[in-house]
């Protein structure tokens, strides 16, 4: 069997290849063996967050959205049978690649793939959906009527929490980097109500969502990082290091309004006492987006089945619509990820 591995080297930089006759992890009796049809790539292995948690190791797992067919299940496995289509999430600490020819996964991280939904669109809306999901709906808890404002909205992610969003009657806010993300987001259909082009002069984002909220600021703010630092020249080296734009943690703070809920993915967000005193103020909340909390702890695992069918079911009646490059082969993957090209849509590797 096939599989793509990622090794630290010694100067701690990944380095990516395909491993031959891998050997499968051990069936038990709640596993299920998947020949995999689609995997979608993550834009990055999280080799701090494995190191947090005690997981770390020389050699990591790539890709662990997947979807594919039932080759195989366990003796308590009662959700699905030889040959149905699923879709499944690769916990964070499983020893297989998701990008592999065979994948083995526990029963309660896979659902039924809809028929109406392709591999390929399965496995690139699963990880995004549950973002998404986790952020709006378990830690934002948004309604009917609130106004949202979803940072680096043009990318996959970004592009799923707007269809989510509006699609549970909130008004949604969001940034481009550039003419060209704005013209994207402005053709999604659904539309978001405004597209903040902000680039690297961020003054405007302040601005622009208190003249939309009446000078009251957004109820929710889901931001994919953080700019920690306020000298320009700071803020350049870390726009060339992510790649996207990232505000600062005051100008978010200026754009809450009472009440408000900031949604964060930045893990080691520091808030000095000011800032902690206008949230004070502002009776407003705080919450760390973290997608893998939910395959690391098994205590809400039906939530989590939750999720994922729900993402299937909005996938398949075409309220979440994925956004993916062209697929590429196994044997492309390394490749991949050694370029630095940024993608708007999810890569996909399909089998």
């Amino acid at each position: 069997m096939r599989s793509v591995y990622a090794v630290i080297d010694e100067d701690g930089a990944l380095k990516y290849h395909i491993e031959e006759n891998v050997d499968l992890p051990s069936m038990t009796h709640h596993s299920v063996m998947i020949q995999v049809r689609a995997c979608a790539l993550s834009p990055y292995v999280h080799t701090q967050i494995l190191q947090d948690v005690g997981l770390a190791h020389s050699r990591l797992p790539v890709g662990r959205e997947v979807s594919g067919i039932v080759t195989q299940v366990g003796s308590a496995v009662t959700s699905c049978k030889e040959g149905d289509e699923i879709v499944g999430v690769v916990p964070l600490d499983a020893p297989c690649s998701g990008c592999a020819d065979i994948c083995v996964l526990e029963e309660h991280n896979i659902v039924l793939k809809p028929d109406k939904v392709s591999f390929t669109e399965a496995a690139c809306a699963v990880s995004d959906g549950v973002k998404a999901y986790t952020g709006l709906h378990y830690l934002a808890r948004i309604c009917a009527g609130e106004i949202v404002l979803i940072i680096n909205g043009a990318d996959a992610t970004g592009t799923v929490m707007i269809q989510l969003a509006l699609h549970w009657g909130a008004k949604v806010l969001t940034t481009a980097s550039n003419e060209e993300e704005r013209t994207y987001l402005e053709g999604l259909r659904p539309s978001p109500s405004k597209v903040i082009v902000v680039g690297e002069k961020a003054s405007s984002l302040v601005k622009s969502c208190l003249e939309e909220t009446g000078g009251l600021g957004v109820d929710c703010i889901i931001d994919n990082g953080v700019n920690l630092f306020e000298s320009e020249e700071d803020q350049s080296l870390a726009l060339a290091v992510t790649s996207q734009y990232q505000p600062h943690k005051h100008e978010l703070l200026s754009c809450l309004g009472m009440g408000g809920r900031w949604v964060t993915c930045q893990p080691d967000l520091q808030l000095d006492p000011p800032d902690s005193s206008l949230l004070y103020l502002k009776g407003a909340s705080l919450s760390f987006l973290f997608t893998d909390v939910w395959t690391l702890a098994t205590s809400q695992q039906g939530r989590f089945l939750h999720i994922l069918k729900d993402v299937m079911e909005k996938v398949a009646n075409k309220t979440v619509r994925p956004c993916f490059e062209q697929p590429l082969s196994l044997e492309n993957v390394p490749d991949a990820y050694r370029r630095t090209t940024t993608h708007k849509g999810r890569l996909v590797m399909q089998i």
